[in-house]
């Protein structure tokens, strides 16, 4: 199998919440998986562009940047995505990445009736968040991070999706190591179902 992880935090991982999540799933996943190939995305070490005009005519012509995004995306079979949640939703340089893997005719096609259907069907996505603070109900409803991620997937085919999100990260250094250190077991055991 092949892994796709795609890094979204600008933030070295060790200042990372959602990058040591996503290292304690990656570890434990290898173990459980170790002739799986893993390769890391981080958005932003590769500059990871937004749809400009340019761009987007290019993808009409079924050329350029979008398609070649898409097609690689499409090479994997499952995909591991780390994200910190920033006012209320996902860091734009995640959203301008599924701005260029969302493209008809790759990852979804519309069918006679004009109603889209996903491409990617079969493949499994973990999506591994971070948030500052707490959102229990109603709080959770407000908070797009992992629902969007979860939808836009869906649109593109991909129906087996889990996520972990580890809230009150902007606490003190120490309680913040404290409540990784007490998840640390659902994110082993949710990587040793993945």
């Amino acid at each position: 199998m092949k892994v796709l992880y795609i890094k979204a935090s600008p933030k070295p991982k060790d200042e990372s919440a959602s990058h040591r999540i996503a290292e304690a799933f990656i570890e434990e996943y290898k173990k459980n998986n170790p002739k799986d190939e893993v390769t890391e995305l981080n958005l932003h070490d590769e500059g990871c562009q937004y749809v400009d005009y340019e761009i987007l005519c290019d993808s009409f012509e079924g050329k350029g940047l979008m398609m070649e995004t898409a097609n690689k995306f499409m090479e994997y079979d499952k995909y591991i995505i780390s994200s910190p949640m920033w006012n209320l939703s996902i860091p734009a340089i995640l959203k301008a990445y599924i701005d260029l893997i969302t493209v008809k005719g790759i990852t979804f096609k519309y069918s006679k009736l004009g109603i889209p259907i996903g491409l990617a069907k079969g493949k499994k996505t973990v999506y591994l968040g971070s948030r500052g603070g707490g959102y229990p109900f109603p709080l959770s409803l407000i908070a797009f991070d992992m629902r969007y991620i979860k939808y836009i997937f869906r649109f593109i085919g991909i129906k087996n999706f889990k996520s972990f999100i580890l809230e009150n990260v902007d606490k003190s250094p120490e309680k913040t190591k404290q409540n990784f250190e007490n998840n640390l077991e659902k994110v082993r055991k949710l990587a040793r179902k993945f």
